[in-house]
């Protein structure tokens, strides 16, 4: 599989991750040989430093770091007005206006952690809403959790979500996945000094979703 780049420089290379491609190795996944870290070190045969990480079912973009020092410039600005991280989801209900959940969640070692999460919708088919996502910290499951602790689960989502509800847009919409696309990455450069945006393209799974829901 040849993954597409989005943008590179001698710092940083963005790519469009696909689902559902696990990101980067981890100590619960170290037996997989495939993710999207080797996958695109491969592919321009240079060594690769994570920076952040997608859920294995997300999609969308992906930075990484050529060099340690570029990972550690940009994580020192990762969760300021400096980076902004941008998502499409499509969840349940009908959200006619732009609104923040706030509210704090847990980690993996139960610690209690402030999570700040905004949205404005986007298109409403029928009880499902597309919505465009920023997330201002970067949590576990962060969208999912937030949108699930308000019964307005991202679609696809069999961890915080309904199962009749998945099941329906599985059988008629042929989504076999989360309904989660990082669509837009804007960063201030710590050695260009200056503003870089990446979009990623919509994958095609989830643009087939739209067209059948526009259509019915």
């Amino acid at each position: 599989m040849t993954i597409e780049i989005l943008y590179e420089d001698e710092y940083y290379i963005v790519v469009n991750k696909p689902s559902p491609m696990l990101t980067h190795p981890t100590q619960e996944n170290r037996k997989e040989k495939e993710n999207l870290l080797f996958a695109v070190r491969d592919q321009i045969n240079l060594k690769l430093y994570p920076i952040h990480r997608l859920d294995r079912q997300t999609s969308g973009v992906i930075i990484f770091g050529k060099v340690p020092k570029a990972v550690t410039a940009i994580k020192l600005i990762w969760n300021t007005d400096l980076v902004k991280k941008e998502y499409f989801a499509l969840v349940k209900g009908v959200i006619l206006r732009g609104g923040k959940f706030e509210f704090p969640l847990k980690n993996e070692n139960k610690k209690i952690q402030d999570a700040v999460t905004n949205y404005n919708p986007l298109e409403v088919y029928k009880d499902v809403s597309l919505v465009d996502v920023e997330i201002r910290t970067g949590r576990r499951h962060q969208i999912r959790r937030h949108f699930g602790r308000r019964m307005q689960h991202v679609i696809g989502d069999r961890r915080y979500g309904k199962k009749v509800h998945n099941n329906l847009f599985l059988e008629q919409y042929g989504l076999d996945r989360l309904f989660l696309h990082a669509h837009r990455l804007t960063f201030d450069h710590p050695y260009l000094m200056k503003r870089i945006v990446v979009n990623a393209p919509l994958m095609n799974d989830l643009k087939d979703v739209i067209k059948k829901l526009e259509s019915t």
